[in-house]
């Protein structure tokens, strides 16, 4: 993935765009200059999936946060109430922001409702429960 011109202190790093555009654009007679531009989007296409990889480990981590919040609502009647506090420490801004997930009062008040309703992620991200609410609101709104 690097190439070297000269030393080591002069490696092209591949997520560098001005780099490999000025490569290709140059009027050299080198047999490898296409190799530039495509190492640089298999560069860009890893580091995307790498990043993608990463906001799916910290939104597992939401998930679990939810998880022991609904526990703890089960167990001592303060669930919404410890996820809320999670939610606006530091350490939950950064986990929410890292999940993709933007950390503002709305955020909090949505993640309060979750934990008070008392139904488990894996109950709730499932297609059942997912189908069951939605026969309920569709009976709602026939009566």
């Amino acid at each position: 993935m690097h190439f070297l011109h000269g030393c080591h202190s002069k490696r092209d790093r591949p997520n560098r765009t001005q780099k490999g555009i000025l490569a290709l654009t140059r009027n050299c007679k080198n047999k490898n200059k296409g190799t530039m531009m495509r190492d640089f989007v298999d560069g860009t296409a890893f580091n995307n999936e790498q990043g993608n990889r990463a906001r799916k480990l910290f939104a597992a981590v939401v998930l679990a946060a939810l998880d022991d919040a609904i526990a703890d609502d089960k167990k001592y009647g303060n669930g919404p109430e410890q996820i809320a506090r999670w939610a606006r420490s530091r350490d939950g801004r950064e986990v929410l922001s890292c999940a993709g997930i933007d950390p503002n009062e709305r955020v909090v008040a949505g993640l309060m409702e979750f934990v008070g309703k008392g139904v488990r992620t894996s109950v709730a991200l499932s297609r059942e429960e997912s189908e069951r609410r939605n026969a309920a609101e569709q009976e709602a709104r026939a009566a």
